[in-house]
């Protein structure tokens, strides 16, 4: 019987060594891939809650002060920078959250417009697209300002007033392709009160909540 050559016991070796290591970082990417997929889920959940919460403070809080059509002051700017901290990648995601807590808001509350979900969800998926490339223009623009708040906060600014423009087009669009029945006055006030105050809003804000949300994904 042949003795077996120690050259190839050191290669079978080293081919059970790779296998198994493969094998182990496999797995390990797995868990890994798994415990990063959770930790998104729940943060986009948390997120969407945080968002549901200002929605509901518009809606009754500032109701007191500007009646039934109250600004987005809160949710909008929100929903820009949660569409621009993440990159290309989930330009869309803040608009789609703000539109699917406004649409599940009017279940709840029976607000006959934003029933319908081409008013209240499928325009505001646009919001963070058009914020996402002026943002990604203006940051082009400024690149070589010596100023920090040039180079880095004014893009985001810039970013959220047409991420409202927007969200205000497109949203009274739909309206106006469904036909609805407060049109007029809701462009009464949207023209007069809340555009404005959105873009104050968005302008100041939005920079703030994409700081706070880079912060807390990199304590994730």
């Amino acid at each position: 019987m042949a003795t077996p050559s120690p050259f190839w016991d050191g290669r079978k070796q080293i081919y059970i060594f790779f296998v198994d290591g493969y094998s182990y970082m496999e797995n390990r990417l797995e868990v890994i891939m798994e415990n990063s997929k959770a930790r998104r889920i729940a943060f986009y959940g948390v997120l969407s809650a945080i968002m549901f919460v200002f929605l509901l403070i518009e809606t009754y809080l500032f109701k007191i002060f500007f009646g039934n059509f109250t600004p987005a002051i809160l949710t909008l700017p929100f929903a820009v920078a949660l569409s621009l901290f993440k990159g290309k990648g989930k330009m869309w995601m803040g608009g789609l959250i703000f539109g699917a807590c406004s649409f599940f808001l009017a279940v709840c509350i029976g607000n006959p417009i934003f029933l319908n979900p081409l008013i209240s969800i499928f325009p505001r998926i646009f919001i963070g697209v058009v914020a996402y490339f002026v943002y990604f223009i203006s940051e082009k623009i400024l690149k070589n300002a010596k100023n920090n708040y040039l180079k880095e906060d004014l893009p985001v600014s810039i970013a959220g007033v047409f991420g409202i423009l927007a969200n205000t087009v497109l949203t009274l669009t739909m309206m106006w392709a469904f036909n609805s029945a407060e049109l007029a006055s809701v462009l009464t006030v949207i023209l007069s009160v809340n555009f404005l105050g959105e873009v104050i809003g968005a302008f100041i804000l939005v920079p703030v909540y994409k700081k706070v949300l880079k912060r807390v994904e990199k304590k994730l």
